[in-house]
């Protein structure tokens, strides 16, 4: 009998098991993400290009536009050139001046409407502008001379209790309880301007608070109670 052994081919299988077809290793291409790939990174490309065109063509617009907005304002003053700016100009730090100008120019004419009216779009379209405030209160006073005391009122109701508080909330009192005197309701007035002048603001309107104040007649004495039978 042959001296080898008994199952050579098997023997050898399991000797080196590595080179069997079916266990060797499969070695897959390497691939490309997806947002790598050029059908991907072109558009983009293109649409990042065109994005960053249009800022800068914005942003020189917009130069452009302040600019020649200031150059009106600064060579024409007047009220045509104010009417200019708040048609052509809408946005613009020179438009805000002119509708400043338009409406004390208004008032100063006795068009305490139009004068409102101006000062309502000007926090309209600046209400961040420094002198947002001012306006509102501005407007307030304009209706209130207008003889519209029931929007007056509102408005000067709503500076008094804005938060943060209004840096014309003093002023506003004054202006609501003047509106309530007018009105023969002298202890509604009493009471706003005792209120404001407690509060203690600081502002250079309480000098005028405490003298209207100081106007009121006095108030009703308590009705005297019958004397007990």
């Amino acid at each position: 009998m042959p001296s080898g052994p008994p199952f050579p081919i098997l023997s050898t299988a399991m000797a080196n098991p590595l080179t069997v077809p079916s266990e060797e290793p499969r070695v897959l291409p390497a691939q490309i993400p997806i947002w790598l790939q050029p059908k991907t990174l072109i558009p983009l490309g293109l649409a990042l290009v065109a994005g960053i065109a249009l800022l800068l063509w914005q942003y020189s617009k917009a130069e452009k536009t302040r600019a020649e907005s200031n150059l009106l304002l600064e060579t024409k003053p007047g009220a045509e050139t104010w009417a200019q700016l708040i048609r052509d100009y809408p946005g613009q730090p020179a438009t805000a001046l002119a509708l400043l100008e338009s409406a004390a120019d208004a008032s100063a004419k006795k068009d305490y409407r139009q004068a409102a009216s101006l000062y309502e779009k000007f926090t309209r379209d600046f209400p961040s502008h420094p002198l947002a405030s001012a306006a509102r209160l501005a407007q307030a006073n304009q209706l209130a001379a207008s003889g519209d005391r029931p929007l007056a009122q509102n408005l000067y109701l709503r500076i008094m209790s804005s938060q943060p508080s209004d840096p014309f909330r003093t002023a506003a009192a004054v202006g609501l309880a003047r509106i309530q005197i007018q009105e023969n309701r002298p202890e509604a007035a009493r009471q706003v301007l005792n209120e404001i002048v407690s509060a203690n603001t600081g502002s250079s309107f309480l000098p005028e608070a405490r003298s209207l104040l100081d106007s009121l007649p006095p108030p009703p004495s308590p009705t005297a109670q019958p004397p007990a039978k």
